[in-house]
């Protein structure tokens, strides 16, 4: 993230509010719009999109998967100069007549910020006929239905080619809030990465819970956990449980480092523990998304996140031993050429099963 992206993103997120609003200004391009019956017809129409909707499970405050969903809305929106409509917390249940009520509020694209909305937010980009945006989903309807999907291993590998390269006790931590795709997709790249840097080092894997994502108390259980079996790099994946993690790591006996993922966790980590963080930048998807509806090609793709689009990059803190950064840059470099692939786990199984196979 440049520093002007940073500054953007304080200024932002110290907004408070349902709609985030930008001066309005009409695009030159034809768009797909609801149909005037609500009908679920999703003809294209002449209306480009001046107005669309973010909605988040919880606030900015988690500092990851919530505040770079919402920074990539209010960027994309002060950037083509419409207006952003952000919805944030409303919990994971009722998804559907939720994101229906934001549709009624005359956006004209919703994005639905969350794996638990995905088919939810397909049902109702049926029936309204609005374009919504999941993620991780990988149905498309064709003027209706797309989706953000997410190259996150590759992210992973880069964070653990950088622990690798700091730890001192050999022994590496991973802590997940829940049994998500993301995470173990993650957490296998971490694992690779690693072990790219020294097959002999130790991984311990820990997870709060099947869907613990704002699990402080439990984020904070699982790192000391793995803390007591060695670490001395942590690497956390959590939402709100991500304060856990960073006050096990703050108060440990010894010295920890942290590395973060998918945002940026500093102004939560007043003891500066935090090397990197994996961050997501969802605001070119967003961008692609929204031309896509002008064009009338909305629902044709997905919109994916990886290293080589700068949609998934490790944040320059200044906190990365030169070593570290040199090998972390030279990791996201042979991926992007392709001389570096990193496999794509699923499953704890398989994350289990990459550990084991050092």
């Amino acid at each position: 993230m440049s520093s002007t992206q940073e500054s953007i993103v304080r200024r932002r997120l110290a907004q408070t509010g349902i709609a985030v609003g930008v001066a309005v200004s009409l695009l030159a391009l034809a768009g797909c719009a609801r149909s005037d019956g609500g009908s679920g017809a999703g003809d294209c129409t002449a209306e480009p999109v001046s107005q669309f909707a973010v909605v988040t499970p919880e606030t900015e405050a988690d500092h990851g998967w919530n505040q770079m969903g919402i920074f990539g809305a209010t960027e994309t929106a002060e950037a083509l100069g419409i207006k952003a409509d952000v919805n944030s917390g409303v919990g994971y249940d009722n998804a559907e007549s939720i994101l229906t009520q934001v549709v009624d509020k005359g956006n004209q694209l919703v994005i639905s910020h969350a794996s638990g909305f995905a088919e939810a937010a397909q049902r109702v980009a049926e029936t309204t006929g609005t374009p919504v945006l999941g993620v991780d989903y990988e149905t498309l309807v064709p003027n209706k239905f797309a989706n953000v999907t997410f190259e996150a291993q590759q992210g992973g590998y880069l964070a653990g080619v950088a622990a690798a390269n700091m730890t001192k006790t050999g022994t590496l931590g991973i802590v997940a809030s829940a049994e998500d795709l993301n995470w173990f997709t993650m957490s296998g790249g971490f694992v690779q990465g690693a072990y790219s840097v020294n097959p002999e080092l130790n991984i311990v894997f820990a997870i709060i819970g099947p869907a613990e994502y704002g699990d402080s108390a439990g984020g904070e259980r699982v790192a000391q956990q793995v803390i007591a079996a060695g670490a001395d790099v942590v690497f956390g994946m959590g939402d709100g449980a991500t304060q856990g993690y960073l006050q096990a790591v703050e108060t440990a006996s010894t010295p920890v480092t942290y590395i973060a993922t998918i945002g940026d966790v500093s102004e939560i980590d007043p003891k500066g523990v935090t090397a990197t963080s994996v961050l997501w930048n969802f605001g070119d998807a967003y961008k692609l998304a929204i031309d896509d509806i002008n064009a009338c090609k909305f629902g044709t793709q997905n919109y994916t996140l990886d290293v080589a689009n700068g949609g998934i990059e490790l944040m320059d803190t200044g906190k990365l031993s030169p070593e570290a950064k040199s090998a972390a840059d030279a990791a996201a470099a042979g991926i992007t050429d392709g001389s570096i692939t990193v496999v794509k786990l699923t499953t704890k199984d398989e994350v289990d099963a990459a550990i084991a196979a050092r």
